[in-house]
């Protein structure tokens, strides 16, 4: 006679951590948002990508802060551009020197214009690979030179600062009050840290003296 013994295989499906979950889709939702697209984007007209910027900002909060450095170094391989910029720009400001030979090679290299520029921006930020630095200060696109020109300084000076914006990343910041400036009004009070480390407060100084609040930044 002969028996036959079941046999029960129990399937142990562990959860993915959560870190893999939330984190590994931060940069896919950045590409994937509705006016995401640069406004050089023949599908995209300026005033739609105008709509989207507090989601951007909003994301480009999220993924500084949070997400892995493993994932961001994959990010630079993705055959998305919004995607290998974004994670270009995000390894710049985390400080991580492990990524500066992709990074240069993407800023020599990459076929598209917004990573050149955001790698060249990061080795700034990581004062590293001054050689490709200096090379594509020579390029003919305005953009990518003058974030060489940017990159330059920053091997020149004392300030760190990648660490810099780190910290102002790790404030934080509130959907509601993104675009509360409106031109023709009243300035809104706001509160910052100069490159020296010191804290500033606009109504400190607000009708009090002449006073310019210069931004200047080839964002795409």
């Amino acid at each position: 006679m002969l028996r036959f013994m079941s046999v029960t295989v129990c399937l142990f499906l562990l959860p993915v951590p959560a870190q893999t979950q939330e984190f590994g889709s931060a940069l896919e939702r950045y590409r994937d948002l509705e006016f995401s697209a640069a406004p050089d984007d023949s599908k995209v007209a300026f005033k739609d990508f105008e709509k989207g910027w507090p989601d951007r900002v909003a994301l480009e909060f999220e993924i500084i802060n949070t997400v892995g450095l493993d994932i961001l170094r994959a990010g630079l391989k993705n055959k998305d551009r919004l995607v290998r910029s974004m994670a270009a720009r995000a390894l710049g400001i985390r400080g991580d020197k492990a990524s500066a030979d992709i990074l240069a090679d993407l800023a020599q290299n990459d076929p598209e214009y917004m990573v050149r520029v955001r790698a060249v921006e990061s080795l700034g930020l990581l004062k590293m690979k001054l050689e490709t630095i200096e090379s594509v200060k020579k390029n003919d696109e305005a953009g990518v030179a003058w974030a060489a020109d940017l990159a330059i300084d920053q091997f020149k000076s004392d300030q760190d600062c990648a660490a810099q914006i780190r910290r102002a990343f790790a404030v934080g910041i509130k959907r509601k009050e993104m675009g509360i400036a409106k031109v023709g009004q009243p300035a809104p009070d706001f509160s910052a840290q100069t490159l020296d480390g010191k804290p500033f407060k606009l109504s400190s100084v607000l009708g009090r003296k002449p006073i310019a609040i210069y931004f200047a930044a080839f964002d795409q």
